[in-house]
C-alpha cells in the first residue's frame, strides 16, 4: 500500500512538486555563485561577513522549498481530508512556514544537514576558481608564489568581527524568542531563525578560528588523557568503538536519516512533538514520569533544575525521533520497516541512475562538454529522487495518521458501549429503585356517603 500510495501523490501533485524544486534549485544556485563571487576581492572582512550572510539565505531558501513541496501534497492526502471533514480549516502556507520554520531549523542543525550545504558551497568555489586560474592556480599564485584563498570564504572573517557578529546574533536569538513565544508572529518566527542560523554559523567560524587554542586548553587535555586511560584499563573499550564506528554509517543511513526525514513531515503536517511528556503519553512511561517530575520540582532549586534541563538538552533532537518512531509503529510495526527499505532502495537507485547515464554519455567527449551533459542529468536524477522521497514521507505519514485516527476512534466507540452497557434503562427501574409517585391526592373536602 505504501510504494502505491506514493505514487499516487507524485502522480496528482507532479507539477507543483516539480515548480517548486526547480525555482528552488534555481535560487540556490545562483546564491552559491552570488557568495562564491562575494568572497574574493578588496575589502575582504566585509566580503566574508557577506559571504556568510548570502550562505545563510541559502539555507533559509532549503528549508522554504522543502516547507513548500510537503505543503503542495496536503491536498491530496487522506488525513488532511479527515481533518477537513471534522471542520478543521486548511492552513495558509505563510500561516504553516512560520509554526515549522524554527523547529525546523533545530532539526536541520542538530542532525548536521549543514555539511551538504558546505560541501556544495566549497566545490562551488573550487570549480569555478579553477574554471578561471587552472586547476593548480587555484590554489596558488605561480606569478607572486602566494597562496590563494579558494575555498576559505566560510573561515577566514577575522575572529574580531565574527564574535561580535555571534554575541549580536545571540543577544538578537534571545529577544526573538520571547517575542515568538508570546505572539508566535511571522516575522517573529523568521527573525528567529535567521538568528539561530546566524548564532551558529558565525560560532563555528569562531571556534573554528580557535582551534589551537581550544586544542590546548587543560581540560581539552584531561579529557584526551581520560580516554587513554579507558582504553588501557577497559578491556575491549577500543574495539567496541570500533564497532560502532563501523557499524554506525549503516544504522545511519537506513534507520536514523529516514526517521529524522519523517519528524519533519510530521512537523509539516501538524503532529510533531518535541515535548517529553507528550511522546511518552499512554504509555508504561507516563505515570513514573509524572512523579518523577513532581519529585525533582520539590526537592530541587530552580537552578539545578535549568542546568539538568541544558545538560539533557543536548540529547533533545531524539524526542521528536522518539515520537516519529511510535506514531508509526502505531500504524503497525511493519510500516517503518517498509518505509526505511523504500527510504534506502530510492537512495541506492540514484547511484545506479547515475552510473547508468555515465554509462549511457560514454568518455570520448571534450572537457567542457562534460557540464552540458552531466548539468542536466544530474537535475533530472535528483528531480526525480526528491519528488519520490517528498511523497514517501508525507504518505507514509497519512498511513500512520490514519491508522492511529481509527484506534482513537475504536478507543472512544468502544468505551461508549461500555458506558450503555452499564447505564441502566430509564424504561425498567432496578429491584433498588424508588417507586415512581402515582398521582396526587386532591385536596378539600370528602364526598358525602
Amino acid at each position: 500500500m505504501l510504494p502505491w500510495h506514493t505514487l499516487r501523490l507524485a502522480g496528482r501533485c507532479l507539477l507543483p512538486l516539480v515548480m517548486w524544486y526547480s525555482a528552488g534549485q534555481l535560487v540556490r544556485f545562483g546564491l552559491l555563485v552570488g557568495g562564491t563571487e562575494m568572497s574574493h576581492g578588496s575589502m575582504r572582512d566585509l566580503r566574508l561577513a557577506l559571504t556568510m550572510l548570502v550562505f545563510i539565505l541559502m539555507v533559509m531558501v532549503f528549508l522554504v522549498v522543502t516547507a513548500g513541496m510537503f505543503a503542495s501534497l496536503r491536498g491530496a492526502l487522506w488525513e488532511i481530508r479527515a481533518r477537513r471533514g471534522d471542520g478543521d480549516r486548511d492552513e495558509r502556507f505563510s500561516d504553516g512556514l512560520s509554526r515549522v520554520i524554527v523547529p525546523f531549523v533545530v532539526l536541520y542543525l542538530s542532525w548536521g544537514w549543514y555539511t551538504d550545504d558546505v560541501r556544495d558551497f566549497y566545490n562551488t568555489d573550487i570549480q569555478r576558481q579553477s574554471s578561471q586560474y587552472g586547476a593548480l592556480g587555484a590554489f596558488y599564485d605561480f606569478a607572486t608564489g602566494a597562496s590563494m584563498d579558494t575555498g576559505r570564504g566560510l573561515i577566514d572573517l577575522s575572529y574580531t568581527i565574527t564574535f561580535v557578529i555571534v554575541v549580536a546574533a545571540f543577544v538578537g536569538r534571545y529577544f526573538c524568542a520571547i517575542w515568538y513565544e508570546r505572539g508566535e508572529s511571522r516575522t517573529a518566527a523568521f527573525a528567529l531563525a535567521l538568528c539561530e542560523l546566524s548564532f551558529f554559523y558565525y560560532g563555528a567560524q569562531v571556534v573554528a578560528s580557535r582551534g589551537d587554542w581550544v586544542g590546548g586548553r587543560a581540560a581539552y587535555g584531561w579529557w584526551k588523557d581520560l580516554l587513554g586511560t579507558l582504553d588501557l584499563h577497559i578491556p575491549g573499550w577500543e574495539t567496541f568503538w570500533g564497532l560502532v564506528g563501523e557499524v554506525w554509517p549503516y544504522v545511519w543511513g537506513a534507520l536514523v536519516l529516514p526517521g529524522v526525514w519523517l519528524t519533519v513531515a510530521i512537523l509539516m503536517y501538524g503532529a510533531y512533538a518535541e515535548d517529553t511528556r507528550t511522546v511518552i503519553r499512554g504509555t508504561r512511561l507516563e505515570g513514573g514520569a509524572v512523579r518523577a517530575g513532581d519529585m525533582i520540582t520539590a526537592r530541587t532549586h530552580s537552578l539545578t533544575r535549568q542546568l539538568l534541563t541544558r545538560f539533557f538538552g543536548r540529547w533533545g533532537h531524539w524526542v521528536p525521533f522518539a515520537h516519529t518512531v511510535r506514531l508509526t509503529v502505531r500504524g503497525g510495526a511493519p510500516l517503518f520497516g517498509l518505509f526505511a527499505l523504500c527510504f534506502a532502495a530510492l537512495h541506492v537507485g540514484e547511484g545506479y541512475a547515475r552510473r547508468g547515464v555515465l554509462y549511457l554519455i560514454g568518455t570520448d567527449h571534450p572537457q567542457l562538454a562534460w557540464d552540458v551533459l552531466l548539468v542536466p542529468a544530474n537535475f533530472a536524477i535528483e528531480l526525480v529522487v526528491t519528488v519520490l522521497t517528498t511523497c514517501l514521507l508525507a504518505a507514509t505519514f497519512d498511513i500512520a495518521a490514519g491508522a492511529e485516527r481509527r484506534r482513537r476512534a475504536a478507543g472512544v466507540s468502544g468505551r461508549t458501549a461500555e458506558t450503555a452497557r452499564t447505564r441502566p434503562s430509564p424504561h425498567a427501574p432496578s429491584g433498588t429503585s424508588p417507586v415512581p409517585p402515582g398521582s396526587p391526592v386532591p385536596s378539600g373536602s370528602r364526598s358525602p356517603r
